[in-house]
């Protein structure tokens, strides 16, 4: 094959390739490399991955007061993570918490206690710590701590008087929680030791918290329990009493000095299918941050 130049060429400069020679072959393959080249790079690119959707919703968590604090502080860290996401945090109790988990009504629910063998059955925990019941009293009673016996001397009806043991008050009026109550199961197996609790006929049954705030500090003479953190602590209505020398705070509660504790723990359904959230979630509480930020809750 004979190929001339164009016009601007000398004209009497002829290029001559032949089929087969070596540099036909060359210029052939760079030709093709080079379309090759211009297609990928113009070409239709390969399919990106799709952006995982973000976290979002509102959510449901309830259960039992001793764990508030500690779910949300969670909760709230959750949101920094995930701005869409919205929590609604409620306390119902432990006992509530279960029933309302396993019928699908809540989506997270929470326990101030340990979980009975048949309940382990039917729902998954997730621990997120400790907390511990405490023994208030009016702030005009001058004691400051009371043993175990004591205790059992007050809440048997053995003893009715706060003269008894130093104090100023002649009658004592002493308040329990309702039997669902963890603060109250806490309290009766520290104080009665297994055994099946005495009330005298003295003790006066209140449900929920502020109830039990709003009784104790209505009489000089009284005394109840309550969930041993920052709510009890700060609330000038009610003391919080030493129990065998010992004080109910974070520091107490962790090392085990104190001796009124229960475990915290998240909770889920055994059965149902856990929504992408509520297993983000559950991840992050697993996680270093989240037990740290249960931990300093209190």
């Amino acid at each position: 094959m004979v190929v001339r130049r164009h016009h601007d060429a000398l004209p009497e400069q002829d290029v001559i390739i032949r089929r087969g020679d070596p540099r036909h072959n060359a210029t052939t393959v760079a030709e093709v490399a080079l379309v090759l080249l211009l297609v990928a790079a113009c070409g239709a690119a390969a399919p990106a991955q799709p952006t995982p959707e973000p976290l979002s919703g509102t959510f449901t968590a309830s259960g039992g007061g001793g764990a508030l604090p500690a779910v949300q502080a969670l909760t709230a860290r959750f949101k920094e993570l995930h701005p869409a996401i919205d929590w609604i945090v409620s306390e119902s109790g432990s006992n509530s918490a279960i029933k309302l988990v396993v019928s699908n009504t809540i989506d997270v629910g929470f326990v101030s206690r340990a979980l009975t063998d048949a309940e382990k059955q039917q729902v998954t925990g997730i621990p997120i710590g400790f907390s511990g019941t405490a023994v208030i009293v009016n702030p005009a009673n001058p004691l400051t701590n009371l043993t175990r016996e004591q205790l059992r001397r007050i809440y048997t009806g053995e003893i009715m008087s706060w003269l008894d043991f130093g104090g100023t008050e002649p009658v004592i009026r002493p308040y329990i929680r309702e039997p669902n109550a963890a603060t109250r199961q806490t309290f009766e197996a520290f104080v009665f030791g297994g055994s099946v609790p005495t009330y005298g006929k003295n003790v006066i049954q209140q449900t929920e918290v502020e109830a039990m705030f709003t009784a104790v500090s209505s009489f000089r003479g009284a005394i109840g329990i309550a969930s041993a953190g920052s709510r009890t602590a700060n609330d000038k209505r009610v003391k919080m009493l030493s129990i065998d020398g010992i004080a109910a705070s974070q520091e107490t509660i962790v090392s085990g000095e104190y001796k009124i504790v229960r475990p915290l723990a998240l909770i889920y359904s055994n059965t149902a299918e856990l929504k992408p959230a509520i297993r983000a979630f559950f991840e992050f509480v697993k996680s270093a941050e989240g037990q740290r930020i249960a931990a300093a809750a209190f």
